[in-house]
């Protein structure tokens, strides 16, 4: 059985994957970034780690397991068990690598040192964005001083009479100048008196716009719900270390129909468990998990707390 290829499956769906007696496998979130020393730019994604305190079994690769290989709950639990204990039997001795998970090692006080892969991105969402290299942005672009035109040229040898018609002709073209540089003042001055007075009404529309908020909304805040002793069996639908995605789900199953649908109290680990509904018996929980299971929830599994 390859263990490391359904951790593997289960780490896109689950922020956390724990191998009972060995450790829990973590992935977080991690934002877009630019690395200005090669000059690349690389998408968001999930990173994976190891956290070998974590060893409880929350059920999610069993009950992956069973449904997967067609076998019963405590089958897959003992088979998960005799791969456990293989993988320590070989990290005694020297690396044990999982193939799409990483090495892990011991190091010199004994404890489990865990290199995941280069290159793993477990966020679906961004599953095979490139890396985008930085482009050079051309801030503008220099133009060459154009040379003023040539009316005309005087030849040392041209008469008197045509250097005075030469004069007068110099004369009205600097009048035409003058007038030309006159007009277009004006017109300059008319156009930035329209923009003074665009300024002065945009300035009022974003007074009234920034002040007048209006009647704002009423904040609800929801907090967790303790589970009665009573109804010590929860269906699971999932795990989560960050409380805003647990009610995220839970807002979703309700949505479906699964009017019960909450998410419990935080572990000793970290995590919010999101469950389907509660019931006082064991017997009741599981009939109502293979209903479920049946309503394409397959990794839907029964914890008693």
């Amino acid at each position: 059985m390859e263990l490391a290829a359904h951790i593997h499956y289960l780490l896109y769906r689950h922020d956390c994957v724990t191998i009972p007696g060995f450790g829990a496998f973590l992935v977080s979130y991690k934002e877009a970034y630019f690395d200005e020393a090669r000059q690349l730019y690389f998408p968001p994604s999930k990173k994976l780690s190891f956290n070998e305190q974590i060893q409880s079994n929350d059920g999610i690769l069993a009950s992956h397991l069973a449904r997967t290989l067609g076998i019963s709950y405590e089958r897959a639990v003992l088979e998960g068990h005799q791969q456990i204990i293989a993988w320590k039997g070989k990290v005694q001795k020297a690396k044990l690598t999982l193939p799409s998970l990483g090495t892990f090692e011991l190091n010199r006080e004994g404890k489990l040192v865990f290199s995941p892969d280069k290159g793993l991105n477990f966020l679906a969402a961004s599953y095979a964005l490139p890396m985008v290299a930085a482009q050079v942005v051309s801030r503008g672009i220099t133009k060459k001083t154009a040379q003023p035109p040539v009316y005309f040229t005087l030849e040392k040898t041209k008469s008197k009479r045509i250097i005075g018609y030469a004069a007068v002709a110099a004369s009205v073209l600097a009048l035409f100048a003058v007038s030309s540089n006159s007009y277009n003042n004006q017109q300059a001055d008319n156009q930035w008196l329209a923009e003074q007075a665009l300024r002065q009404e945009a300035r009022e529309l974003a007074g009234v716009s920034v002040y007048d908020l209006g009647e704002l909304p009423t904040l609800k805040i929801e907090l967790p719900t303790e589970q009665s002793s009573q109804q010590p069996y929860h269906i699971i639908a999932g795990s989560f270390r960050s409380q805003v995605n647990a009610k995220r789900l839970a807002n979703s199953l309700q949505q479906q129909g699964y009017s019960s649908a909450q998410y419990l109290s935080q572990t000793p680990s970290g995590f919010y468990q999101v469950s389907f509904a509660s019931y006082a018996s064991m017997r009741e929980a599981y009939n109502a998990m293979g209903r479920i299971k049946r309503n394409n929830y397959p990794d839907a599994w029964v914890l008693k707390k």
